[in-house]
């Protein structure tokens, strides 16, 4: 197969860079043939040869996830064939595309033209505007505006992405500037600085004070401020981060028996838990280490690509049993919960010394957890209802998102571990903290996942 370019279809200063290509002949080796065909030849291998791809574009994205690997050409060349064929991709592999596309200045154009998420689009756009080594240049980005249809749906989530970088990083506002003048159509001076940013401080520069000393005052400032800043980045990251735990002091507390009966008093020691539920980013680390097996699937309960796409590393590992939980917790230093330790984190209120019904209350609050009435029938960011959603220690999801593996064993017929939280999928009654679910032990579904907890020694 080889690239024909469309009469006056290139990219940038160079003949090379192209924004389309004419596949001609090529995309027929990814059609199927009309009705009628005198043979299902040619429809099986289109079909074969899709599939193909499709499996390529998913290990390429593996590749992309683990070593930050772009696809090489020839897979570009070909998911691009399958998409103008009129074969389906899911949106992670074509954000793929789009992404080696630009970074390939290759069939940039035929990318753009078959996304499906504007906010991804955009994403990735800025992305290659703001390239330190090979940005996106402000014609480059004229000529995909106005090649792809589509553009009136990701050109304002971009333009105001770039104002974010203009306001927040003045390292790379030269290169956001350009661009942000394309998409609102005004002229690169009255977009580039601020004037509040260009123009001196009054109270700097001012009887008294010479030009020199106002420059070493306002560097100060500059620096100051930037340090302030970092300390902020710096304390939001832990106070977000998924390796964050939570103290649970020893004592005695109320805990549910299972399935049936009287709250019983139970002496715990002191641990910690988690505060966020085990994120699909903290289990590849232990995949790619050897230390945890690939899960049962790569899907979620609606996306297909869910543990491949970068996009949802932050969100909660599911498709895991009970060994593989196991083995994480382990690889982390840690321990799965036992299922008084799991309910004592998600019901104690230590102001009252009570056990509530919910991580939050005795009410159920809809808008308080992922479950089955909020309607988003699949898992959310880690932490996404903080801080209302948390318990009053400070855990966040104990109900809703997904439901999470004890260590607890209930002799069945066939042993089983209880399962606690209750998921997106649960209505008010499962996401009790006394509520218990007996699951058989090689259970892998997208709504269960995991959560850890050390001893305090």
């Amino acid at each position: 197969m080889v690239f024909r370019k469309d009469a006056g279809a290139s990219l940038g200063k160079s003949g090379e860079d192209a924004v389309a290509w004419d596949y001609g002949d090529d995309v027929a080796a990814f059609q199927r043939p009309r009705n009628g065909a005198p043979s299902a030849s040619p429809t099986m291998k289109a079909d074969v040869r899709t599939v193909a791809v499709q499996r390529a574009l998913n290990r390429a994205l593996d590749e992309w996830w683990r070593r930050n690997v772009l696809p090489s050409n020839d897979l570009l060349r070909d998911g691009l064939l399958v998409l103008q064929a009129g074969h389906d991709l899911d949106e992670s592999q074509r954000t793929l595309l789009l992404r080696t596309a630009l970074a390939r200045r290759r069939g940039v154009l035929t990318a753009l033209r078959h996304q499906t998420d504007p906010e991804r689009t955009a994403v990735v756009l800025e992305e290659a505007i703001l390239s330190p080594t090979q940005p996106l240049s402000a014609e480059e980005l004229r000529k995909l505006q106005q090649g792809d249809e589509h553009s009136a749906e990701w050109a304002p989530v971009l333009t105001e992405l770039l104002r974010r970088t203009m306001d927040t990083d003045p390292m790379r506002r030269n290169l956001a500037a350009p661009a942000l003048a394309v998409l609102t159509n005004m002229p690169l001076a009255s977009v580039a600085l601020s004037q509040a940013a260009m123009a001196p401080a009054p109270w700097i520069e001012g009887e008294g004070i010479g030009r020199r000393e106002a420059t070493w005052l306002r560097a100060a400032l500059v620096v100051a401020l930037l340090t302030i800043a970092a300390l902020l980045v710096l304390w939001w990251q832990r106070s977000q981060s998924p390796t964050d735990m939570v103290d649970v002091p020893a004592g005695q507390y109320l805990i549910s028996t299972w399935p049936e009966g009287e709250p019983t008093l139970v002496d715990l020691a002191a641990f910690r838990i988690d505060r966020f539920e085990a994120t699909v980013a903290h289990y590849r680390a232990c995949y790619e280490r050897g230390a945890c097996p690939w899960p049962a699937s790569p899907a979620s309960a609606t996306r297909p690509n869910y543990l491949l796409d970068r996009a949802f590393a932050d969100f909660p590992m599911i498709n895991i049993d009970y060994d593989s939980a196991d083995r994480f917790c382990r690889f982390m230093g840690k321990r799965l919960p036992t299922a008084a330790e799991w309910e004592a984190a998600a019901a104690f209120a230590p102001a009252s010394g009570r056990m509530f019904r919910f991580p939050w209350g005795d009410e159920f609050a809809v808008q308080f957890a992922n479950n089955a009435a909020t309607g988003v029938g699949d898992t959310m960011q880690v932490g996404s209802f903080r801080p209302a959603g948390d318990s009053s220690l400070g855990v966040s999801d104990m109900a809703g998102n997904v439901a999470e593996w004890t260590a607890t064993v209930v002799q069945e017929e066939q042993p089983k571990m209880l399962v606690k939280g209750g998921s997106f999928i649960d209505d008010a009654d499962a996401l009790r903290t006394t509520t218990a679910v007996a699951v058989a032990l090689r259970t892998a579904t997208p709504w269960l996942g995991v959560r850890c907890v050390v001893d305090v020694r």
